[in-house]
């Protein structure tokens, strides 16, 4: 059941560009407060009516119109796309038949939402497989719990198919691709978190462009403000990769771990797995003095800087953890800058582990050049097996 209480708006964020959504006009703010808790008491009819109703009072605001425009596209497209686990499942899928079916075709502006749509890359035997895929709106926003729209996780109802041609214009993103059934889907997704499929990877290949200069859309140089009711947003949205970081660091076998989080936001992700290896030592770093603030109560060290100026020595981290070199962040271009920047800090047969609540803006390609580092894994796991998310760790040889 959701909390009703949970916060659903920060004054934190001023922007509502990319995935995070809210309204600048008052009264279409409440009304869009409103809509969020209908959605997460479970109405969403009563939900659909209200966005309705919002939008034909949003003509003097633009940019609410269009905000609201396009949650309805997305609350549209949950209705069409979202399936439950305990669907019927197709016990083996026949990919020969599936690349005979007509195509379809999946279109995104590049200022809407073209970061969330994705490649879904596996093995099964010597065969390769790409499919593709266009998140949902998460199920933690539907909660009420974060203001991301779109969150890390990837469930079955947002495979689409088996991926045929792209096509890139000034405007549009094209992806077309044969159709999966949901039975299908939910068979695909049963094999990957049941490790019946090998070399499994979400990719995201496009960015979030700005439409007034074309260029990505990234965080603001200081870095993010933060409030209390931020904070707790960001907390809520790593819930899945957290339990998941916990698993990967016990396969380590020692409790003596030099955990170093060069972005470490407002300190909940490494306090957590302090709780769980107390003879950890947790070294955190944020441009934001805000952040470093909230961080001092929960890491053993933290320091204010940017990440390309590293403040731990060099070969000190057993794990350096990675978690912004993401959409919406920083640019493709920042991204690799970034990682150049941080691999020495981490020691021999260590690992530097690269996760995020937005897509990853690189890829196993990117990694697989990089030298005495090896790729272990891509993607991670919920616990419940309900689906996946970009989990990529690197072990330096």
């Amino acid at each position: 059941m959701a909390d009703k209480k949970a916060p659903v708006l920060t004054d934190a964020i001023k922007s509502y560009d990319g995935i995070f959504k809210g309204m600048y006009d008052d009264n279409l703010r409440e009304k869009f407060l409103n809509i969020r808790r209908l959605l997460a008491e479970g109405q969403l009819k009563n939900a659909q009516t209200l966005l309705e109703e919002s939008l034909s009072k949003s003509g003097e605001h633009p940019s609410d119109r269009s905000t609201l425009k396009l949650l309805k596209c997305e609350l549209d497209r949950y209705v069409t796309f979202h399936i439950t686990n305990n669907g019927e499942i197709v016990k083996d899928v026949n990919w020969t038949e599936v690349s005979t079916r007509k195509l379809e075709r999946l279109t995104e502006k590049h200022w809407a939402l073209p970061q969330s749509v994705f490649f879904l890359t596996f093995n099964i035997g010597p065969s390769k497989y790409r499919l593709v895929g266009r998140k949902i709106l998460s199920d933690l926003w539907i909660q009420n719990r974060i203001p991301e729209i779109h969150c890390s996780f990837v469930s079955a109802g947002m495979i689409l198919g088996v991926f045929s041609d792209q096509r890139i214009t000034e405007t549009f993103v094209n992806v077309f691709y044969h159709p999966l059934t949901n039975g299908e889907k939910l068979s695909v997704m049963k094999d990957i978190t049941n490790h019946k499929i090998e070399n499994v990877e979400l990719v995201f290949p496009f960015s979030l462009l700005r439409e007034s200069t074309r260029k990505e859309l990234c965080s603001p140089s200081e870095g993010w403000v933060v409030d209390d009711a931020f904070d707790v947003m960001l907390g809520c949205g790593e819930e899945r990769i957290r339990a998941y970081t916990i698993k990967f660091l016990k396969t380590l076998n020692t409790q003596k771990l030099v955990l170093f989080d060069p972005a470490c936001s407002t300190g909940v992700f490494l306090s957590t797995l302090k709780k769980t290896f107390p003879e950890s030592f947790t070294i955190g770093q944020d441009l934001s003095k805000q952040m470093v603030g909230f961080s001092k109560t929960r890491v053993d060290e933290v320091h204010c800087g940017n990440a390309m100026e590293p403040k731990i020595s060099p070969a000190s981290a057993d794990v350096v953890f990675i978690r912004f070199l993401n959409s919406e962040v920083v640019t493709s271009a920042e991204a690799e800058q970034l990682i150049g920047a941080l691999l020495p800090t981490v020691k021999k047969g260590g690992y530097m582990v690269i996760f995020g609540h937005t897509p990853v803006l690189l890829s196993s390609a990117n990694f697989s050049l990089i030298e005495n580092f090896v790729v272990k894994h891509c993607i991670g796991i919920a616990d419940d097996k309900s689906g996946i998310f970009q989990y990529y760790s690197l072990q330096r040889q």
